[in-house]
This record gives C-alpha cells, structure tokens and sequence, in this order.
C-alpha cells in the first residue's frame, strides 16, 4: 500500500511538472521532496520566464507616454500580435525580447558554468557578446565599457573610469534584472551584488537599488515571503538614502507617483525598482500588474520585466498569462536554460548546507 501511494504521488509531481513544463526535473538525482521541487521549480521558471514576457510585451509600449499609449492600443495591449511596427520596435520581432534579458540569460548561463558567482566570468561574456555583433540594442554607456580593451581584465575599474569621464549623476537601470538573478544564489548575496553592478554600474543609487531587489528574490525564493519593508529601509540608509522615497512611494503610494513616462528620467533604476515593489506589494494577479505597468510606458520593458520577473517569483511560472510564454520567441532557448539554472541552484544549496 505505501508503494503504491508513493508512485501515486510521483504520477501527481509528474503531471503538475509537466504541465509547468518542467517534466524531465523528475529524472534529476536530487534529493529534496518532490513538493519541494515543485514549488522551487515552478518560481525559477517564473522568474525567467517573468522577466522575458515582461520585456518582450514591454516593447510595445517603451519610450511612449501615457496619451501616446491610449492613441496606439486603445484596448490596451495585451499580446504580441498587436504591437505596432515603427522605427523604434521595427528592431524586434513580436514576441522578442531586447538585450534586457539577454543580460539575464548570460548571467545564468555563467552561474550554471561556473557553478557560482565570477562576476570576472560574467564580464568576459558580455565582451564576447558585444564583440560577436549581436548586440544591437544597448544603451552608449555600455557600449562603450564594453569596447574597452582592458574590460575583461579590470572590468570594474574600467567601468567607474567611464563613468566619471562621462559625468553621470543618474543611475541607469539595465543592472536591476541581475541583481533579481543573483539574488536567487542561496545564502550570502550582496558583495556578489555589488560587484557585479560595478562592472557597468558603479553609481551609488544602482547600487543600492540592486541590493533592494536581490535581498527580494532572496526571500521570495529560499524564504517564500516578501522581504520586509525596514529590511529594504535598512538597505538603502546604508548604501544611499536617496533610494528611501521610492521604497516609501513603492509601499505607500501609486503607479503614478513615479512618472515613468518622463522623457528625462525613463531610466532611472530608482523608478525601475520602485515600479517592480509596487506591483508585488500591490498585485496578486501577474497579468494585471504586467497590463498596468506598460501602459504607464516610459522604459516600460525594462519596468515590466523586473516586475514580472518578481511576480513569476513569488507566484510562479504556471500564474503567467499562457498566451504570452507560449508565443514568446526563443521559448525552447529559455525553458532549457530554466531547467539547467534549477539544478545548479538546488545543487548549490545542497552543497551550502553541507558546508554549514
């Protein structure tokens, strides 16, 4: 009798499995118990899966205003189909995402191939990719760390000397979706953080906005809670007060308090992390939050992404619109990677409480 409720329970696992798309985790050598595995398995999917739908959706709407937007999508936009072709989104094609979660990509492949965090490794793929020609739709700033010669080397000392020759006193956000990714690392998270934000970001406020979201994931993912708000307070009057009004806006407020559609600000990581908060602490539904947060537009696919990224954490890959992972480019590309992130992940932890 037991035999046969075992393999009852294991015919369970293995429908729910597959029907998150995550079947052949079953023939995995792991031993933690199979709920377990499903709910660990069913939130990595929906952090990648989160933060690719996120950006490629978010296309449609980035760099737009709020009235632009209700001109172009009156019924609100709502799948790939209906983005519209112009100059800008001529670059992708429906369904795509931009270099936003190809950065997320390479970081996850460097974490599965290295079985950790080298934030050294990590730069040298991002030199390979921006050196292959691939890399079409990044901002200047990172480009031109990217073309240094020495990036490879002293990527965090080259960053902050381009950083300072350009003047910057803003914080861009295309760092903000690695920190969600390392703060999937079990146990410590923050120096890995940090360094891997200087080597395209060494500016305070990105700094401290990164940690904010990585100590998020962390909980999310290792805790199965959100992370507490004085956490977060904490964090940021340590690292850099300027960051305390969007957590307090993010908790507190609404959408509109961040005018994500200022043309002057689009990118601030500030708003970025503080769109992504607001829509955990204030959505239960991903798809809702997803439908809100691009039609405030601005640099909506990075907002969204980072968003759903957090939303696909906590409720996971099977609570994403299914019509949005189905027809998602490079859908086959990501699903494997998910399942090799997941093994590393589960193999790390292991390995963490063994040493412990």
């Amino acid at each position: 009798m037991l035999v046969a409720k075992i393999s009852f329970h294991k015919l369970i696992c293995k429908l729910y499995l597959s029907f998150i798309g995550l079947s052949l985790l079953l023939d995995a050598n792991i031993e933690i118990p199979l709920i377990n595995q499903l709910m660990f398995s069913n939130k990595i999917k929906g952090c990648l899966f989160g933060y690719a739908i996120g950006d490629a959706l978010g296309i449609g709407t980035e760099f737009m205003t709020r009235d632009e937007i209700k001109l172009r999508y009156p019924e609100g936009l709502h799948d790939y189909s209906q983005i519209i072709t112009d100059a800008h989104r001529s670059q992708w094609e429906k369904g795509d995402f931009s270099a936003d979660t190809r950065f997320v990509e390479l970081l996850a492949e460097s974490m599965i191939e290295k079985q950790g965090i080298d934030y050294l490794h990590y730069a040298q793929k991002l030199k390979n990719w921006y050196e292959s020609d691939e890399m079409t739709d990044t901002g200047p700033h990172i480009r031109l760390v990217l073309q240094q010669p020495d990036f490879t080397e002293n990527p965090i000392e080259v960053s902050l000397k381009i950083y300072k020759c350009q003047g910057h006193n803003e914080a861009h956000n295309e760092q903000l979706g690695r920190a969600m990714m390392l703060g999937l690392w079990p146990g410590e998270y923050e120096q890995n953080v940090i360094e891997n934000c200087k080597i395209t970001h060494p500016d305070s406020k990105c700094i401290s906005s990164s940690i904010i979201i990585a100590a998020m994931a962390n909980e999310l993912l290792w805790h199965r809670r959100e992370a507490d708000y004085d956490l977060l307070i904490g964090i940021a009057k340590r690292t850099d007060e300027n960051i305390i009004p969007y957590l307090e806006a993010a908790r507190y407020g609404t959408l509109e308090d961040f005018e994500l559609d200022d043309e002057d600000t689009y990118w601030y990581s500030r708003k970025t992390m503080g769109s992504a908060l607001w829509a955990l602490w204030n959505h239960t539904d991903p798809e809702k939050a997803l439908y809100e947060i691009i039609d405030y537009g601005g640099d909506a696919d990075t907002n969204a992404a980072l968003a759903l990224g957090l939303l696909g954490l906590k409720y996971g890959y099977s609570n994403l619109p299914h019509n949005l992972t189905e027809n998602l480019l490079n859908y086959n590309r990501l699903n494997t990677l998910s399942d090799k992130l997941i093994a590393t992940l589960q193999k790390a932890d292991k390995s963490k409480d063994t040493d412990e």
